[in-house]
Formats: structure tokens, C-alpha cells, sequence
């Protein structure tokens, strides 16, 4: 590869526009050439991403980031990226969702909303609600949110406003004040329904599709319950259930290989039999669980079985 072309992929996120690559000696017909020879791949139009970096890339929410940056800075003043694109520009996660087109807006008042093949670009939703992130025109982080509420599921929406309430990228305040300018829009149903279901306590996108369905299943669901034993709080676990006095952890965080893991197998066991000394049931589920209602109602119920009544009175009351 072109020294001064590994360069500059090194220092932009491995992404190149035609005018950058013009910029650095390298013209057109040695960008389709570098495309031919699966150097490059061509996102749209003057835009390309280095083709290692994108295999590379361990999430399609990587991959989407990897081919926005370089679509953004072909149009620097004239787009910003917006709904699912600007979520995860701002590091939201948006679990279970089709992550293949990008989706940009005008950063000013004018033009019409259009799609492209491999992206789409909205109408302009304010320029006060965009701002310079990392180098890039991006959405406010509510604007984002409430952007990509109105075009995915309510599951991965909720995932998304929930890390940003928890991180404190985002109020309810701002969340609510962007769901009122959105008032007219149709979508904007499911986006109120994703903001009223969403809790910022939750702290993985595994979690807070967990959480959905325990609710859904009808059962009291308290997110990030400290545990005590007397006055001594022993853990702070996923999600406690008080009318069946069932504690359950969401497994999609720890990882068991190699010593350390093997550690932080044994410290997870011994922390969960001093749980169950104190009368509580415990399950433990996955991200497979996630796909199989059945499975987690099934896991809660055995937990249920092996609490102790008083537990359940105690916490319930």
C-alpha cells in the first residue's frame, strides 16, 4: 500500500474520501484499482473504508462507525449523522438491530430527505440540536435517541436510552423536551412507549432486554438490588424480583477463560452460595435467554422454588 495512503487510514479511522485521497497524490482510477484489489471497499460515492479494518472490526455497531466517519467528512459542512447512525457515534449500544445503513441529516435548514443505496439522508432537525463530536457534525445525544426510537424496535430502543440515562449522556428532561418537538410525527408513538419503558439502572444492553420481559411476564422487577446481609450490603445484583424472592443475574458481562477468569468463576460462586444462605433463590440467564421467553419464565420459576418463605414476606412487605 501507498505509504502516504496507510498513513493517513492510520490517523482517520481507516476510512478515505476521494477529495482527502486527491489531497495526498492518489486519484481516482488508483482508488477504484485499490477497490478491485480489496484494499479498499467503496461505501458510496468518494467514500471508502480500508477492507482489513472493516473484517477486523469485532461488532457490526464498529463497522457501521468505521463507514460513517468517512461518509461524514465527504460532506463536513453539509451533514451531520443522525438516528441510529449518531447513537452509536456517541457510543449508545443498539443491540439486535440491522445495522447496514447509515443515516445522516442536513446540518442546515434546506434540502429534502433522500435515499441512497448504502445511506439516507434526513431532513435537518434543527441546527441547534447539532454539535462537533470528535471531529464530526452529530446530532445532540436526545436527538439521536429519540431518532433512532422512531425507527427500531422497542427492545433495542429502551437498550439505548437506558445506557445513555445511565451514563448521564442524556436527562428525561432533555429525552421528553425532543419527544415534544417530535409531536407531529407519527413515529414518535414508539418512541414515547421505548422513553416510558426505559430505566436508566440497567447497565448493559443484555439487561435491559431482560428486564422487558420479566415486566412483560407481569413480574415486579427491581434493577440493581443491593443485597444485605443485616446492615452489610454483600452484592448489588441484576434485577431482584420481591413478590418471589428471586435474585437474577444477567451472564453477558463476565468472561471465565484463562486463570483470572477461572478467579472470577470461583469469587461468582462463592458470591452467589452466600446469596442463597440468606434464603434468596437465584437464576442465572444469557444473551441466548434473551431469545426464549419460555426459557427465562422457566429459570425464573425454578429460582422461585428455592426461596425461603420468610424471604419473600420480608421483601415483599
Amino acid at each position: 500500500m501507498n505509504p502516504a495512503l496507510e498513513g493517513f487510514l492510520r490517523t482517520h479511522h481507516f476510512g478515505i474520501t476521494t477529495a482527502e485521497a486527491a489531497r495526498i497524490g492518489i486519484n481516482r482510477e488508483v482508488l477504484r484499482l485499490l477497490v478491485q484489489r480489496k484494499i479498499l471497499t467503496r461505501v458510496a460515492r468518494g467514500v471508502y473504508v480500508q477492507t482489513s479494518a472493516l473484517e477486523q472490526a469485532a461488532h457490526a455497531a464498529d463497522r457501521h462507525v468505521l463507514r460513517a466517519r468517512p461518509l461524514l467528512r465527504s460532506r463536513p459542512a453539509d451533514w451531520a449523522a443522525s438516528h441510529l447512525t449518531a447513537t452509536l457515534l456517541w457510543d449508545l449500544p443498539v443491540p439486535e438491530v440491522d445495522l447496514a445503513r447509515l443515516h445522516v441529516c442536513h446540518a442546515q435548514p434546506v434540502g429534502t430527505s433522500r435515499r441512497r443505496a448504502a445511506y439516507t439522508v434526513h431532513l435537518c432537525p434543527g441546527s441547534e440540536r447539532i454539535v462537533v463530536h470528535e471531529g464530526l457534525r452529530v446530532v445532540a445525544p436526545a436527538t439521536a435517541l429519540v431518532g433512532t426510537a422512531m425507527k427500531v424496535a422497542t427492545g433495542p430502543a429502551v437498550a439505548a436510552i437506558d445506557a445513555g440515562l445511565q451514563r448521564r449522556q442524556v436527562t428525561r428532561a432533555e429525552l421528553e423536551a425532543e419527544l415534544d418537538r417530535a409531536a407531529r410525527v407519527p413515529q414518535v408513538v414508539a418512541a414515547r412507549l421505548a422513553m416510558g419503558r426505559a430505566d436508566g439502572r440497567s447497565e448493559s444492553p443484555g439487561e435491559s432486554l431482560l428486564r422487558l420481559i420479566l415486566v412483560d411476564l407481569g413480574l415486579t422487577v427491581i434493577p440493581q438490588y443491593p443485597v444485605r446481609d443485616g446492615d452489610v450490603v454483600i452484592a448489588r445484583v441484576d434485577f431482584y424480583l420481591p413478590e418471589l424472592g428471586v435474585v437474577l443475574e444477567f451472564d453477558g458481562r463476565l468472561k471465565y477463560d484463562g486463570h483470572e477468569g477461572r478467579d472470577a468463576l470461583v469469587a461468582e460462586k462463592i458470591r452467589e452460595d452466600r446469596i442463597r444462605s440468606l434464603g434468596y433463590g437465584v437464576g442465572r440467564l444469557t444473551w441466548g435467554s434473551l431469545r426464549q421467553p419460555v426459557a427465562v419464565s422457566r429459570v425464573v420459576a425454578d429460582a422461585a422454588r428455592a426461596a425461603r418463605p420468610h424471604v419473600i414476606v420480608a421483601r415483599a412487605s
